[in-house]
């Protein structure tokens, strides 16, 4: 069954991509290298922040690598827009409440230019989770989730360009390698303490970005939806984002830039029998959903004598968030990433 769905989604991802293919033809794409303004500096147009999503597509290059090292901290409780004490969420029935949960990923990622016009990625991640929650009768009690990811693979394909303007599309999909079975004292962790998300994600998104001399900025809106439910019969709720930038080339390889995010996530459908929703509100799936709000500033160095290799940081700090609580609270994103384009 699970066969099946993957052929179908690989069907229609395969004819979007070829409308999207179609849209700009090869005559804009020269007209548009033409009419670009020349930048006065050896480095060009400053790159687009590390949070954006797939931005960049390689073209004349043929091969990129890439790593990114990222650590999301999520401490203390919310409902709504209001802080929530743990004494409030067990005056709702709660005898144990989250603490804090703190994930790290790895993630290895590779693209390649298989066509001039059509770039393909591929990203490994692997997840560390630590989570901490608490109740009356054990105390703090610490659980540790750790293995691959959901793989991740990507077509981008450029879309519209005129001058210093340009947009693409990207269409993805995530494979379900991660465990959704990590376990502690004979029962499952929450859902957000997997690694995994147990089902085929389809991702989407379109990019619009602009350059000019030392400035650059863009925007972007993505989807995330996962097809089916897991092997143990709950499907993550579907994520939206968008996102707005700019980037000012400092001095020399050095770039500066500030990104907003928003992002929409659903509640869960289904759910994990061996959890207890009325015991604690993160295993509860209507508790899942909210909306975020967050800054992000960040660097970035090219670096020509290390063969075009580029490092940067981004730290995201959210300014408003909306839960469908209680739920842990996002504290700080912090990013750090490389890339080598050869």
């Amino acid at each position: 069954m699970r066969l099946r769905r993957l052929s179908a989604v690989a069907q229609v991802v395969v004819a979007l991509l070829v409308v999207v293919s179609l849209g700009a033809t090869a005559e804009e794409v020269v007209e548009a290298e033409a009419d670009a303004p020349k930048s006065s500096s050896r480095f060009g147009p400053p790159p687009p922040p590390m949070g954006a999503r797939f931005v960049e597509t390689l073209e004349g290059d043929r091969i990129r690598l890439g790593y990114s090292f990222e650590r999301i901290r999520m401490a203390g409780l919310r409902s709504g827009d209001d802080h929530w004490t743990p004494d409030q969420a067990r005056a709702f029935g709660f005898s144990e409440t989250p603490r804090s949960l703190e994930s790290t990923l790895h993630t290895l990622s590779v693209a390649y230019a298989a066509h001039p016009r059509v770039t393909l990625v591929l990203e490994v991640p692997f997840v560390q989770n630590e989570y901490e929650r608490f109740d009356l009768v054990s105390g703090r009690r610490q659980h540790q989730a750790e293995g691959v990811g959901d793989v991740g693979f990507a077509v981008v394909v450029p879309f519209i360009r005129k001058g210093f303007e340009s947009s693409q599309v990207h269409i993805g999909l995530d494979v379900p390698t991660g465990s959704i079975r990590r376990s502690a004292e004979g029962r499952p962790l929450p859902y957000a303490a997997q690694p995994g998300n147990g089902s085929v994600d389809l991702e989407w998104g379109w990019t619009y970005k602009g350059e000019l001399d030392r400035v650059s900025w863009g925007g972007q809106v993505t989807g995330r939806h996962p097809v089916g439910r897991s092997g143990r019969d709950w499907r993550e709720g579907s994520r939206f984002s968008g996102r707005l930038w700019g980037v000012v080339r400092v001095l020399g390889g050095l770039s500066a830039s500030l990104r907003a995010e928003w992002e929409k996530m659903n509640e869960i459908d289904g759910f994990d029998r061996n959890l207890q929703p009325p015991v604690d509100p993160s295993e509860d799936p209507e508790l899942q959903d909210g909306v975020l709000l967050a800054l992000a500033p960040g660097l970035s160095m090219e670096m020509p004598a290390l063969a075009g290799q580029r490092f940067g940081v981004e730290i995201g700090i959210p300014v408003y968030q909306d839960l469908d609580g209680p739920q842990l609270e996002r504290d700080w994103t912090f990013r750090a990433g490389w890339q080598w384009v050869y």
